[in-house]
């Protein structure tokens, strides 16, 4: 399996003053505390500093392991310093990173969409860059699960949703040989048995619905066109995508490798 996509998150800013209302008197003073930390790891973060960003996140963690928005934020950094780095040892070391805040992320809120989306997203990676054969197979069962728990809260939760979308694309371009020695000797299990190109073009035409400002969210169904030999379709979808502002620090990164394919499909 080549990859399961993911590669950062789409969500922004929690909104604090709702958060705050569900908390005790005390709870809201710390958080209200902690609000400017988190304000200035997101401008650090949109401003293309993912690891200043962390770095702070890190600090403020030190002195409060149980700041969840913190917490959920620096997975976010780590996952994108991943991303966005060429050597595959700090790949590894950054993915791992990010599955650690994003499991802690999840202790706090246990049930937490997105939270769970961090995990999978995480795992994700991972099999992308980091694995090998088993490895891959153990966490797409890991990032099926993780996926299919958060569409049966929310069915329109973008990262989600492209997470999925990505799996299905990717199981369905091994050859049936490779799926199933998958499923035979590897535990495949429902990666292999139920992905389908369908559902990797609906999964993945939900995430650009849910959240049309994210720039990977052309490049994966792009794709999934492409590998299907739907020129057209896969050439309007990237050229959606290189017209979307870049928000995210990988965004000139999936916009390059969208010139990329195009210029392939041109020729």
């Amino acid at each position: 399996m080549r990859g399961l996509g993911a590669r950062a998150v789409p969500v922004l800013c929690l909104a604090l003053n709702v958060m705050l209302g569900a908390m005790p008197v005390s709870a809201q003073a710390k958080a209200s505390a902690d609000a400017p930390r988190s304000a200035e790891a997101d401008s650090l973060f949109f401003a293309m500093r993912p690891l200043s960003a962390l770095r702070l996140l890190e600090a403020q963690l030190e002195a409060n392991p149980d700041d969840y928005q913190a917490c959920w934020r620096a997975a976010r950094a780590a996952l994108t310093l991943g991303v966005i780095t060429d050597a595959r040892a700090l790949k590894e070391s950054w993915f791992r990173l990010s599955e650690a805040y994003a499991g802690q992320s999840l202790a706090l809120r246990p049930g937490d969409v997105d939270a769970i989306a961090l995990l999978a997203a995480g795992k994700g990676r991972l099999a992308i860059d980091i694995a090998g054969a088993r490895g891959q197979v153990r966490l797409g069962l890991e990032v099926w699960e993780l996926t299919h728990q958060i569409l049966a809260i929310d069915p329109s939760h973008a990262l989600a949703n492209d997470v999925l979308g990505k799996l299905h694309q990717e199981v369905r371009s091994l050859t049936l040989v490779e799926r199933l020695l998958a499923r035979a000797f590897l535990g495949g299990g429902d990666p292999m048995k139920r992905a389908t190109w369908r559902g990797s073009e609906t999964h993945l035409r939900r995430a650009i619905s849910a959240d049309p400002t994210f720039v990977l969210f052309y490049l994966d169904p792009g794709d999934t066109y492409r590998l299907r030999g739907k020129r057209g379709q896969a050439m309007s979808t990237y050229e959606a995508g290189l017209a979307v502002p870049d928000l995210y620090p990988p965004d000139p990164m999936y916009k390059r490798q969208m010139w990329r394919r195009l210029d392939e499909l041109r020729r």
